[in-house]
């Protein structure tokens, strides 16, 4: 496996870790649940409320938009926060824009940099 690389969060046991051990952030509309894990590498999960949005197909066009906002920050995202378990929500009532979305993601992830400090500035 590749170290720095956005994997997808899938495991039972890194979820069931995610909501018992981790950290909550949110920025507006979009929420991220962290869990620090293995060093190096970067677990990605993403979650819409079916409360909010019944239709499957809503629900993963909004996490299809997260995904994409997600990887367009990858650079930042890898060598500013720390490895581990990352559960990104939507927690608003409509569908998003893009654009509205990564100023979020973008909002959320500078909070847990802000609160963990940069972990590395140099490459591998």
């Amino acid at each position: 496996m590749k170290k720095n690389k956005l994997l997808s969060l899938k495991s039972k046991e890194a979820f069931k870790s995610l909501f018992k051990n981790g950290e909550f952030h949110k920025e507006k509309n979009v929420g991220v649940r962290y869990c620090e894990k293995e060093k190096g590498f970067f677990y990605v999960g993403y979650a819409v409320s079916k409360k909010h949005f019944s239709k499957a197909v809503d629900r993963n066009l909004i996490k299809r938009r997260i995904k994409s906002e997600v990887y367009k920050t990858s650079d930042f995202f890898i060598d500013n926060c720390p490895p581990g378990i990352y559960l990104f929500f939507y927690m608003g009532k409509r569908i998003p824009l893009s654009v509205s979305l990564s100023s979020e993601i973008l909002g959320v992830l500078k909070k847990l940099v802000k609160k963990h400090g940069a972990v590395r500035n140099s490459v591998f």
